[in-house]
């Protein structure tokens, strides 16, 4: 099974009954070793998506497999193949970190043979891990469910949500952590509301609203079709049309400093106006989260 899509979904629905659809004919494919994000607003149907991709939900229509175990007629073939980190997530918070790291630890069929480096990278010692999970911090019970997901090099990573209460220096450590097992072959299905997350870690994201899927785009994709906002300082007065291409707005002149908007790739701007000497240029990078405003708050579909 080992050249199957990591994660496929085809027409995949989710109906809770009197015409309410969580999910509709969802039709999505993730790679071996891809990294995808998976966007939208709370509400858009991306935890039922996990839900029904871990069989923890069964859907209405379609079907979803996990390295080509389908979710339904072979679900525990498929979980072996899983790491999953709930976005809410829960633990017994009567026994310690380290009985409970052991005890997810002799559920799974792969040996933990990513423990101690998680531990290490995730800052969790022997202290913390001796104290009972009742007196853990919200980032610490995170952490702990992040180790005992991934502890066991699994092929497909599931994270909900999965920086939720870790302070900035441990979230750009998981994405580390992420970034390393995806560039030895892991796949990384990354459902996140953090959008400068997903920009850094992500080869593709998935949008959804509504339960529909919106788009499925190369991150990159979606960087070069947002509009930038351009600044370009002159020594000397520059008539705008010398270096005018396609995809410009209207020029606002101000002294020597020319204000306008440039969709689609910079490149060529670049080429006409370099030859007019320009004091300065600063050109506003394409944000994810611009793109991602654009599409929700645009009209639809």
């Amino acid at each position: 099974m080992s050249d199957a899509p990591a994660i496929r979904a085809q027409g995949l629905g989710k109906s809770y009954g009197a015409g309410v659809m969580a999910l509709e004919d969802i039709d999505l494919e993730v790679a071996p070793g891809e990294r995808l994000g998976f966007l939208g607003p709370n509400g858009a149907g991306k935890t039922t998506f996990i839900r029904c991709a871990l069989g923890i939900l069964n859907p209405t229509a379609g079907s979803i497999a996990i390295r080509g175990h389908d979710i339904t007629r072979d679900r525990m073939a498929a979980l072996a193949e899983v790491g999953y980190v709930p976005g809410d997530l829960g633990m017994i918070r009567a026994v310690t970190g380290r009985r409970m790291l052991d005890a997810l630890s002799a559920l799974h069929p792969r040996p933990p043979v990513l423990q101690d480096r998680l531990l290490a990278a995730l800052e969790l010692g022997p202290d913390a891990l001796g104290k009972r999970i009742r007196d853990y911090s919200t980032g610490m019970r995170q952490k702990l469910g992040l180790v005992a997901a991934l502890q066991h090099d699994p092929p497909v990573i599931i994270l909900d949500e999965p920086t939720s209460g870790l302070d900035p220096v441990m979230q750009a450590r998981l994405l580390e952590v992420l970034d390393e097992r995806a560039r030895e072959g892991r796949t990384v299905f990354f459902s996140s509301h953090v959008l400068g997350e997903v920009d850094e870690l992500c080869d593709r994201v998935a949008m959804v609203r509504g339960g529909k899927l919106l788009l499925v785009r190369d991150v990159g994709e979606l960087r070069r079709t947002r509009v930038r906002t351009v600044e370009v300082l002159f020594d000397r007065e520059v008539d705008p049309s010398a270096y005018r291409v396609d995809g410009m707005g209207e020029v606002r002149v101000e002294g020597h400093v020319h204000h306008f908007t440039l969709s689609g790739d910079p490149g060529p701007l670049l080429a006409r106006i370099g030859p007019l000497a320009p004091r300065d240029i600063t050109i506003e990078a394409a944000r994810l989260e611009d793109v991602f405003r654009a599409l929700y708050l645009g009209d639809g579909d």
